[in-house]
């Protein structure tokens, strides 16, 4: 199950990613790697961790389906 804080944290970074790709069209070589690589390596990431990640949500479901 998707919580709130990733679907935040997903859409921060689909926003930064999508400025760095507008920005690198546009002829910027400075801002459009800043923004890109704050994008893919910073907000996806804590995005992915702000949750726990997917194991926790698997572990807890196989968890269930195997009491009873």
């Amino acid at each position: 199950m998707i919580r709130p804080a990733n679907l935040i944290g997903f859409a921060v970074g689909g926003a930064l990613i999508a400025a760095g790709f507008f920005a690198l069209a546009r002829g910027s070589l400075t801002l459009a790697p800043i923004l890109l690589v704050a994008g893919y390596c910073v907000a996806i990431p804590i995005a992915i961790m702000i949750g726990g990640g997917w194991k926790s949500d698997a572990a807890e479901t196989r968890a269930n389906s195997s009491a009873g």
